[in-house]
């Protein structure tokens, strides 16, 4: 299914996959593939990095893969720009600055009608330095 590898491009099939999988699977996606890749992709849109609201609580969607991230704004008829993070500045900068401004991140968001995974920028932190260690 989702290459073990890093890959510019990944095929049709290899995409509608992806976003099929369950909400825990592409949180464990994201948790797995980003520290490979040494990037995650955000969205930056006309005024800023897009974010979600939710009842007061702000989140960022975050992505394992620019494709994905493309896929999600297309599917969404959103107008942004797929942006990618080098994983350490995401780790060291963007992590503690969401902390710090108490967003939280929705783990490689699927369409809107969708189950999506939450995470605090904490509990994200946690999961790479476990990853890491194993």
């Amino acid at each position: 299914m989702f290459p073990d590898t890093v890959t510019a491009t990944l095929n049709d099939t290899v995409l509608a996959q992806a976003k099929s999988l369950s909400a825990e699977d592409r949180q464990m996606l994201v948790i797995s593939y980003v520290p490979k890749a040494k990037e995650i992709w955000l969205i930056q849109g006309t005024e800023g990095f897009v974010m979600l609201e939710d009842n007061d609580i702000t989140r960022l969607p975050v992505f394992p893969h620019n494709n994905l991230a493309q896929a999600w704004l297309d599917e969404n008829q959103i107008t942004g720009t797929c942006v990618a993070v080098p994983f350490d500045e995401f780790t060291e900068t963007w992590l503690p600055g969401l902390t710090k401004n108490g967003v939280e991140l929705v783990m490689f968001p699927t369409s809107a009608d969708a189950e999506n995974l939450v995470m605090t920028a904490e509990e994200l932190s946690a999961e790479f330095s476990a990853d890491a260690s194993a």
